[in-house]
């Protein structure tokens, strides 16, 4: 352990693994990924592992400039060591706790690989990663007192702030380090290439298109002219995950990003240019034997949805947006959609219309939509209309036992909005799943 008036540096070793053992045991989130020291706050809050590692693939070696790969905000180490195992480059971690730090280093000690010669390079500082020169210096002067004669620069670094719960209403500038005072001081420090320095900055992926302006003229600010990609992925849970900006060096051709992301890898990727949608507004109900699809919001917010529809749709194909709103946006289109990983990746479900319904599901009807569900070669009804959410998993459950006995195929129920001369009001829809 060596340091100076404001930063400690902590060798990863078989002692730091050791004292962190005493302080929590090691658990892995899922079978084959490896065992990390983690408080429950830290695993709450640590970036899962394969999510930390499909980032990781996504980088080449050799976009990036000679150099350690550094993490200012490190926290469990998580992202930092898939980095810096799959890019096969040393890792710094700066982190402001000090049982923080102890578990991160124990982590990269417990999860690098010990035959690699750039093992001997990792370290984790403890202090502000907001001063840079101290950082940095406390870093290399723990190299020299190891025998080591070198000052690595930084070749990427990555960010993942922390930053309040409510992530929809707080001002970028309540992000713990803050983006403009670290990006700033570790300039000087970042080995720039042809496309500029590799920066990537882990975000809140509720953060609305105001918050993301900010984002970029802070980067524009730090980095002015660098090609910048925001990354959109999605698990497939009916939201954005996790949200990124990727900067300089490790930036796409494409200024935005969607990626569906199965257990371990992406399922489909799509890169392009926002472009608005229109929504249509129904003032009759839809036909039956056409199709509705709903579609992963994820795709939605990345404002990608109009270059998949392009490969989507067969030509020909009618298909408008009845909804790009919310967890379910719903596409309505005459003809199925091309069969295909890159677009399946990004449907939740999709099916043709065969009943409409102009009431909700209720505790008193469900045997009625299950009766008129089996007359239509129906045995499985997936409710995913608008419920509250308090009543929905019972009213599932007496829908599921309703139709146990049923031997048919598997569909949904959506509702979409009509608008009439009156008003408007819900029609609530099944679709037998192609």
């Amino acid at each position: 352990m060596t340091g100076n008036n404001n930063h400690t540096a902590l060798i990863p070793s078989e002692d730091i693994t050791k004292e962190a053992g005493n302080r929590v045991s090691p658990k892995s989130a899922r079978k084959g990924e490896p065992l990390l020291y983690m408080t429950d706050d830290m695993r709450r809050l640590s970036t899962p592992w394969a999510i930390s590692m499909i980032r990781a693939q996504q980088i080449e070696s050799f976009d990036l400039p000679a150099g350690v790969i550094l993490d200012a905000a490190v926290g469990s180490g998580a992202q930092l060591i898939a980095l810096a195992n799959e890019l096969k480059r040393p890792a710094l971690g700066v982190e402001l706790d000090g049982n923080i730090a102890v578990l991160c280093a124990a982590n990269i000690h417990s999860a690098s690989d010990a035959e690699e010669m750039q093992r001997t390079l990792d370290r984790v500082i403890i202090g502000d990663s907001s001063d840079a020169e101290g950082a940095i210096t406390t870093y290399w002067n723990s190299l020299m007192k190891s025998g080591i004669r070198a000052h690595p620069p930084i070749a990427m670094l990555h960010l993942d702030p922390a930053r309040p719960r409510d992530a929809q209403n707080h001002h970028v500038d309540e992000m713990k380090p803050s983006l403009m005072s670290v990006l700033k001081s570790w300039n000087e420090y970042l080995q720039t290439g042809p496309r500029g320095p590799a920066v990537l900055l882990d975000l809140s992926p509720r953060l609305g298109e105001e918050q993301q302006g900010m984002i970029e003229a802070i980067v524009e600010t730090v980095f002015p002219g660098t090609p910048k990609t925001w990354e959109w992925l999605s698990q497939g849970g009916g939201r954005v995950d996790r949200l990124s900006l990727w900067i300089g060096a490790i930036s796409s051709k494409d200024e935005r990003r969607c990626i569906r992301m199965g257990t371990k890898n992406i399922i489909a990727k799509i890169e392009g240019k926002k472009k608005n949608s229109k929504v249509e507004t129904l003032s009759k109900p839809p036909p039956f034997g056409a199709y509705i699809s709903i579609i992963d919001p994820a795709l939605i917010q990345s404002g990608l949805q109009e270059k998949w529809i392009t490969k989507a749709v067969k030509e020909g194909t009618g298909h408008s947006w009845l909804r790009i709103e919310g967890r379910r946006p719903l596409l309505i289109h005459t003809d199925s959609l091309n069969d295909d990983d890159e677009i399946n990746g990004f449907v939740v479900s999709t099916g043709k219309i065969v009943q409409h319904r102009l009431t909700p599901p209720e505790l008193d009807n469900i045997n009625q939509i299950a009766s008129a569900a089996s007359r239509n070669n129906i045995g499985k009804i997936t409710l995913r209309c608008s419920l509250d959410p308090e009543t929905q998993p019972t009213l599932q459950r007496r829908l599921d036992k309703a139709l146990r006995d049923v031997e048919g195929a598997k569909s949904y129920m959506i509702d979409v909005d009509l608008e009439r001369g009156s008003g408007s009001h819900k029609l609530y829809v099944i679709c037998k799943e192609s």
